[in-house]
């Protein structure tokens, strides 16, 4: 098909493996460049790991360069066991599977039984970007300009000097961001259930917000004005009874308001910070 490319890259990282019998798996590394179909516009990438770290750079480019290296990315307690007397094992990094269509790259790995694959990607400095990742490291991204969405399982989620709009969430970890410009007409949402959420926003940034830590502060040097928030008490039957929750959410409004800005955490507390 023409102006797509389809490339499995597992069996490559495996061929170089043949050659560090014995050693660790952090010294794999494959690199390759991967171009748009039309770089003259703004590509998407995915890339979603089941284990592993995703570090994304925005360059003065046009096409896309994807470095790989192998490494164990296993959490505390699910080591593996020690091998019987007399035997060693071979570390396998798992395969990537890598796509372009119509200006859309897809990253996707396999198995998380063989570790994780540490992920960098170099990139056009406006790139729109769909990260994921379940279990390993941070996912990091800078410099890039686009529309960022970011779901994560196990792990945090650290954005530097990005702009655009940004949805970001994590189940376990803490989620840092530092936004240069914003889109004036994009809600955007930052989350994490057991972390912290710290934001830093352009200080000209016309925005309500919707802020709510049940087991921590909201911090704050922003010039917000407080307002009556626009849910309604829940209520629930739990058995016999009724069970009814009173919404705790801080909501207030910067410059006059805007597009709704979320930051939410369970356990954590949420820093929302004014910028240049």
């Amino acid at each position: 098909m023409k102006g797509s490319i389809h490339t499995v890259v597992g069996g490559a990282v495996i061929a170089l493996l043949a050659g560090f019998v014995g050693t660790a798996s952090a010294q794999l590394n494959e690199t390759m460049v991967v171009p748009f179909s039309d770089p003259s516009r703004p590509g998407k990438i995915e890339a979603h790991l089941l284990a592993g770290t995703i570090t994304v750079r925005g360059e003065n480019r046009r096409d896309v360069e994807v470095v790989i290296r192998g490494g164990e990315s296993r959490r505390p307690g699910n080591e593996r066991p020690a091998p019987p007397a007399g035997l060693r094992r071979l570390t396998q990094t798992p395969g990537l599977e890598i796509t372009e269509e119509r200006n859309e790259l897809k990253i996707e790995s396999g198995s998380m039984r063989n570790g994780g694959a540490n992920l960098e990607l170099r990139v056009p400095l406006r790139t729109n970007l769909e990260l994921g990742g379940v279990n390993g490291g941070t996912i990091t991204v800078e410099n890039v300009e686009g529309e960022i969405e970011i779901v994560h399982v196990n792990g945090s989620i650290v954005l530097t000097n990005v702009a655009g709009s940004v949805v970001a969430g994590t189940q376990n970890g803490s989620l840092t961001a530092t936004l240069s410009r914003v889109m004036a007409d994009k809600a955007m949402a930052f989350t994490s259930f057991n972390g912290k959420v710290d934001v830093t926003l352009p200080a000209n940034i016309r925005a309500n917000f919707k802020m709510r830590s049940d087991n921590g502060d909201i911090l704050t040097d922003f010039d917000v004005q407080l307002r009556q928030g626009g849910d309604k008490p829940s209520t629930t039957r739990r058995g016999p009874g009724t069970h009814i929750e009173v919404n705790r959410a801080i909501y207030g409004s910067v410059n006059g308001g805007g597009p709704e800005i979320e930051l939410r955490s369970f356990n954590g507390t949420i820093y929302l910070r004014k910028g240049q």
